[in-house]
């Protein structure tokens, strides 16, 4: 036995014994680095047969559990040899296990039943598709804990048989007598008794929602698994049939996955020979208990209040452990902890909101750094969509996990049907979210539809701009995170159907949420994300009175002053993207660097060119790409863009003067001196002669950098006039 206090490997410190099963001990342990709880088992190897079983069990187990992200399933985060014992590190779960439940109330309600049944379904069909696929072999109540909340975790990957030597009448090499299936036993002579597959687990499974809905215990007489309206005609014929067919002898008689079986149990009702609605019943409190994944029918003498204050204190330990993680940038570490906050309260939202900003985050902040990330968005949302769908915690009614997961699918995946069906439950009477929700799913339904009319999805976004203008004070940052959207899908939408002419109305909704953020001064953003916000709305603003301009090129003044507007907005949204690259020290501007900046910086300076050149400021715009150049220098991946950028609008001026180039030499020698010096520093970016429009104008100005246009000025003053007949037929290039 272990003494209190001992810190094993310089890590985890041993609090108190917690149980006690066979030739193991079981500890709660706190880990000293990151102030967090964790279940520790203690294993003395002996030497016997019975603890090197033990042994192999625990390496099976740990190279399943290292793998796995499933609500259901435990995981190993440490295995210590110290002095001749083993010890595993775990995930703590507090509850108690189904058979501890069945000792002390009987059979279980089977709308309960039901949703036990479906999540461990979803669980092993997780395992079933794991590569390679993982069989479980062992499922029954005391491998089944019941979370405080109401989830249930499947426990017990090998370390957990003990094969104590009074139980080896009741326990297989590969299961228990009683919920093992025909086939783990093999024939008369123990052949074949590691034919097993995913239908082994169906087979499991279903002997255990028999014990469970009956509270009749397969292992006692009659050993038999009967149909269970024989033990109670009240329930449904539904289930029965299910449980019946998971349990048939021939494994090609039962479902053949945990896909089909998940269908049956979520559908059990339509199998019903004469089923009637009865209202659910409320479950009552759970009498939370400290157990562990390991360890059935031992607890602490920890009081129901106490225990709940711990919970609370582990949950807030975890959030506050994640976010300092995700201050330093260290995601992986804090969507771990968040993730430990979900599995210990699933009802809460704010360790459901943090792990997948987290995750939103590390994967901006790699694109942002031109870096892969480690994390993959979809993982997160995957997870948490899982919860939802098993009712993990009762999270499926939480407006602000539902909202959460709705917008990152909307703004991030642009996944519309998606975040449809998730706006979509979230009840519309809910004060904070309800109206929200229905504005985002009319919107998310029309994006997602291919078919709908433009102007339907512009009048939904207008009706969601005046109800988030007067609605929302300048102080709440909701408010400005939804003018982030709908100044995304103006940007988006504002050239596709000039006669609408939106651009008016999203110029006027977007000016209005650069106003309101000036006001804001509330907590809930913080400086960056305030300049963030800015560089957003300035990123909309240009290209909607970019638009503006060219709806208005009948009236010149009113086109340059959009242009100008269009220009100011880039000088504010490159200002602001210097100031993010200046403060991020592993990112620059330029040179050989390789971010998403260089791209932004890229695209804005070349807007901002384009419009000065609209105005007829030709010296404004080769300014620009002057000085974009030299921020790329010759060794970034857009430096070709902006070599071949500034080439041909120097080409066009010169054509604008004299179409033909033999006569620019002599004729313009000062735009066409220019004109070859870009073409010479260009000519050192690696690669630009693959640039599609600097290929397009090489020949030509290998030509005139060699001197092959050159002729006197004599005869360039008797060259056709550029708009004469004659130059009219010169080739561009030639």
């Amino acid at each position: 036995m272990t003494k209190e206090g001992t810190v094993l490997d310089g890590k985890y410190e041993i609090l108190a014994e917690v149980g006690r099963g066979g030739m193991s001990i079981v500890y709660l342990a706190r880990d000293k680095r990151l102030n967090k709880q964790w279940a520790v088992k203690e294993i003395k190897n002996d030497g016997k047969k019975s603890a090197k079983t033990l042994l192999k069990g625990l390496e099976r187990e740990a190279n399943i559990l290292k793998n796995v992200d499933h609500p259901v399933l435990p995981r190993i985060v440490d295995i210590i040899n110290q002095d001749g014992t083993i010890y595993v590190v775990m995930d703590y779960i507090e509850g108690d296990t189904i058979q501890d439940r069945l000792k002390k109330e009987g059979a279980q309600p089977q709308e309960l039943v039901v949703e036990w049944g479906l999540q461990l379904a979803s669980a092993l069909n997780y395992l079933h598709n794991m590569n390679p696929p993982i069989i479980y072999r062992d499922m029954k109540p005391s491998n089944v804990m019941i979370k405080p909340e109401g989830g249930v975790k499947l426990i017990d990957f090998g370390t957990a048989k003990e094969y104590e030597i009074e139980n080896n009448a009741d326990t297989t090499a590969l299961g228990t007598r009683g919920y093992a299936a025909p086939e783990q036993f093999g024939d008369s002579k123990g052949r074949g008794i590691y034919n097993t597959d995913a239908r082994t687990d169906i087979y499991n499974l279903g002997a255990t929602l028999y014990h469970i809905v009956t509270g009749k215990n397969p292992c006692e007489p009659p050993y038999e698994i009967k149909p269970i309206r024989e033990w109670n005609p009240m329930l449904s014929s539904g289930l029965e049939k299910i449980i019946l067919k998971c349990t048939q002898a021939d494994p090609n008689d039962r479902y053949q996955n945990c896909t089909e079986l998940m269908y049956a149990l979520e559908h059990y009702d339509e199998l019903d020979d004469s089923y009637r609605k009865k209202n659910k019943k409320k479950l009552g409190l759970f009498a939370a208990t400290v157990a562990l994944a390991v360890v059935s029918g031992i607890t602490a003498g920890i009081g129901y209040s106490g225990m709940q204050r711990i919970k609370l204190n582990n949950y807030n330990q975890y959030i506050e452990n994640g976010m300092n993680y995700c201050r330093e940038e260290n995601y992986e570490a804090g969507t771990a902890e968040f993730k430990k906050a979900i599995e210990l309260d699933g009802s809460e939202e704010k360790a459901y909101e943090q792990y997948i900003q987290a995750y939103i985050d590390a994967t901006n902040k790699a694109e942002e750094a031109g870096t892969e990330s480690t994390l993959n968005l979809d993982d997160a949302l995957t997870l948490v969509s899982n919860r939802i769908s098993s009712k993990h915690g009762g999270v499926e009614k939480n407006s602000a996990v539902l909202y959460k997961l709705a917008l990152t699918y909307f703004e991030e995946e642009r996944s519309y049907s998606q975040a449809a069906k998730y706006f979509g439950m979230i009840d519309e009477k809910d004060e904070e979210y309800g109206k929200l929700a229905g504005f985002y799913k009319s919107i998310s339904e029309l994006r997602s539809d291919s078919t709908s009319d433009a102007s339907e999805l512009m009048q939904a976004v207008n009706d969601f701009a005046t109800y988030n203008e007067n609605n929302f004070t300048n102080q709440e940052a909701t408010k400005f995170v939804n003018y982030r959207i709908i100044g995304e899908i103006y940007s988006t939408n504002v050239s596709k159907d000039a006669e609408t002419s939106i651009a008016e109305q999203a110029s006027t909704v977007m000016e209005q949420a650069v106003a309101d953020l000036d006001e804001y001064t509330g907590n809930d953003l913080d400086e960056e994300a305030v300049m963030d916000m800015n560089y957003r709305y300035d990123d909309n603003l240009i290209m909607i009175y970019e638009q503006l301009a060219k709806e208005n090129t009948d009236n010149e003044t009113v086109a340059n002053g959009y242009y100008s507007m269009a220009i100011s907005y880039c000088e504010d949204y490159i200002g602001i993207l210097k100031m993010k690259v200046d403060s991020d020290p592993s990112i620059s501007l330029g040179g050989s660097s390789v971010n998403a900046y260089n791209q932004s910086y890229y695209n804005k300076m070349m807007t901002e060119a384009r419009c000065y050149d609209a105005q007829g400021k030709t010296d404004d715009a080769l300014k620009i790409y002057e000085a974009a150049e030299k921020v790329f220098g010759t060794k970034n991946e857009w430096s070709d863009n902006v070599y071949a950028e500034h080439l041909d609008y120097l080409y066009r001026l010169c054509e604008a003067q004299e179409q033909d180039p033999k006569l620019w030499t002599t004729k313009i020698p000062d735009l066409t001196k220019k004109l070859i010096q870009v073409f010479d520093d260009g000519g050192n970016v690696l690669g630009i002669d693959s640039n599609k429009t600097w290929y397009k104008r090489k020949d030509t100005l290998q030509m005139l950098k060699d001197g092959s246009y050159d002729i006197s000025e004599e005869e360039a003053t008797q060259a056709p006039d550029a708009n004469s007949d004659d130059s009219q037929s010169a080739e561009m290039g030639e």
